[in-house]
């Protein structure tokens, strides 16, 4: 618990030195001056470091990977693929919904392509991680086909998750939340999907603690269409189970509209016809 929480502030204290307005950004805290880039590289300059201090990595030292994986960097069009793709699923929704201010302040600032897939002891692998919230790591870019839904589904839940965390540390979320449906437990692996949305979750993992429940309930809701999320309401087997995920939901639906003037069903809207647009290869 204690290095979570060392985890969290460390992220607080360069979000915060990140943070910037929608009128100025300030200088970037990344490098923009003038040295040998590739077209990529002036592409991610013009349209994630200078507009929003967001630095995309794809050529990485193995510090920022995470020690103990087996990993290989991504190859330079799949990565260039991608950012395209997270422009269109990612700052374009974000931006028309919350206005640029919002997306400066929620985002994190660092996302680090891998191209081989994490593969964890327990033989499954991981697509998408934040360990901290200003960092997100995407995995298998050279797998990244803007034709597959499920992948880009996957990153996006990735992204949404960190926002949504990012969102309830900087303003704090009402400590209601934790009593709805409680029952957070420290092995949330060993628990099957069933079991956790009859215990009034969203996924297995929303049982770790409560700024994760909140995080899985955006980050899954975002995720998918309005109808499939109605779907997902109704999955416990207990209508008691059902009013616990009704009842936080409604929370986290006033929480984004009062404190961060967000519509989260305008921006689920916003986020499920930008995944479309790249799947019909029709952004840019």
């Amino acid at each position: 618990m204690k290095r979570y929480i060392l985890q969290l502030l460390a992220g607080i204290m360069l979000f915060t030195l990140a943070a910037c307005s929608d009128d100025d950004l300030g200088p970037s805290i990344f490098d923009t001056s003038e040295r040998d880039r590739t077209e990529v590289d002036l592409w991610l300059l013009e349209n994630f470091v200078k507009p929003y201090n967001i630095e995309i990595v794809y050529k990485w030292e193995d510090s920022q990977t995470g020690l103990g994986y087996n990993l290989t960097p991504p190859e330079e069009g799949k990565a260039w693929e991608l950012a395209r793709a997270l422009k269109t699923m990612w700052v374009e929704p974000y931006v028309e919904e919350g206005g640029k201010t919002f997306f400066n302040r929620i985002s994190p600032k660092q996302v680090v392509f891998i191209g081989s897939a994490r593969y964890n002891d327990d033989g499954s692998f991981t697509q998408g991680a934040s360990d901290s919230e200003h960092q997100i790591v995407l995995y298998a870019v050279n797998n990244f086909s803007e034709s597959d839904s499920a992948r880009l589904k996957k990153y996006m839940s990735s992204i949404h998750g960190a926002f949504a965390i990012v969102a309830v540390l900087t303003q704090e979320f009402p400590k209601e939340y934790e009593s709805i449906s409680g029952g957070y437990v420290e092995q949330w692996k060993n628990v099957k999907a069933q079991e956790a949305y009859d215990a009034g979750f969203i996924t297995p993992y929303a049982m770790s603690e409560p700024n994760i429940d909140v995080a899985e309930m955006v980050a899954t809701m975002l995720s998918c269409s309005r109808e499939e999320w109605d779907a997902l309401l109704q999955k416990p087997a207990t209508d008691e189970a059902k009013k616990m995920l009704e009842d936080k939901f409604d929370m986290i639906l006033n929480y984004y509209q009062e404190v961060w003037n967000l519509d989260l069903y305008s921006l689920q809207d916003r986020a499920e016809k930008a995944v479309q647009k790249v799947l019909h290869g029709t952004n840019e």
